[in-house]
């Protein structure tokens, strides 16, 4: 199991990933998600905060900032110019959007596993704030991913996501008013990338800005396809 995160970009938005996909990982995946294994979690949260430093560390680097020229834009009206102002500042929170799961297993499980990992992401994560906008819910019945192909998860995918109204509005208030584009899909794993393009897809509906979206792992079968 490699530690090393690793970045993509195959769906037109970059992918973090702290782990590459391993037997492993998928045992660690499902003690988390379908056992409620803590120990599990903390294993998935660590690769998350890998994949988020990756993420932030990219984000500097092709935005172009660097500390003169943010000093050199101090006022208020300044920062709504540049949407960018706030990537690598560390006073500015991250936003974090996790993936909503099936209602049936959320109810099986006891609790949203995406949206748990995300909360103990944001309760360990020291080298900046997190919030967690969980603004992401089905918006029709899917089918499990496990066991599909490429082309029936994309179909089964396919429009599978849609905003919630009050938390799209606090997305405008909160996020797009302060000039912050560090917005961040959140999953556990990543497979071919189906369900992150959904759910990127329901962002753009209301004109969300994406950075891009941050996994515990991801399968060869993915970022093959580099």
């Amino acid at each position: 199991m490699s530690s090393d995160p690793i970045k993509f970009q195959n769906l037109g938005t970059p992918i973090f990933a702290g782990a590459r996909y391993s037997p492993e990982m998928t045992r660690i995946v499902l003690a988390a998600k379908e056992d409620n294994d803590k120990n599990a979690r903390k294993v998935l949260v660590g690769f998350l905060k890998s994949a988020l430093q990756l993420a932030l560390i990219s984000q500097i680097q092709t935005s172009g900032i660097t500390e003169s020229s943010e000093s050199s834009e101090s006022s208020e009206s300044s920062e709504l110019k540049n949407p960018k102002k706030n990537i690598g500042d560390k006073s500015s929170p991250i936003y974090v959007i996790p993936i909503p799961s099936r209602a049936s297993a959320n109810r099986v499980r006891g609790f949203k596993h995406s949206l748990v990992l995300a909360q103990v992401l944001a309760s360990t994560f020291t080298s900046r704030k997190i919030i967690i906008i969980d603004c992401l819910i089905l918006s029709r019945r899917v089918r499990d991913q496990a066991g599909l192909d490429l082309s029936a998860r994309n179909k089964n995918m396919a429009g599978a996501y849609k905003l919630q109204f009050s938390s799209t509005q606090r997305i405008y208030e909160h996020i797009l008013s302060r000039g912050n584009h560090e917005i961040y899909i959140l999953d556990d794993l990543v497979t071919t990338g189906a369900t992150i393009a959904a759910a990127k897809l329901a962002l753009a509906s209301g004109k969300i800005p994406v950075s891009g979206a941050l996994a515990s792992c991801a399968t060869p079968g993915f970022y093959a396809l580099r």
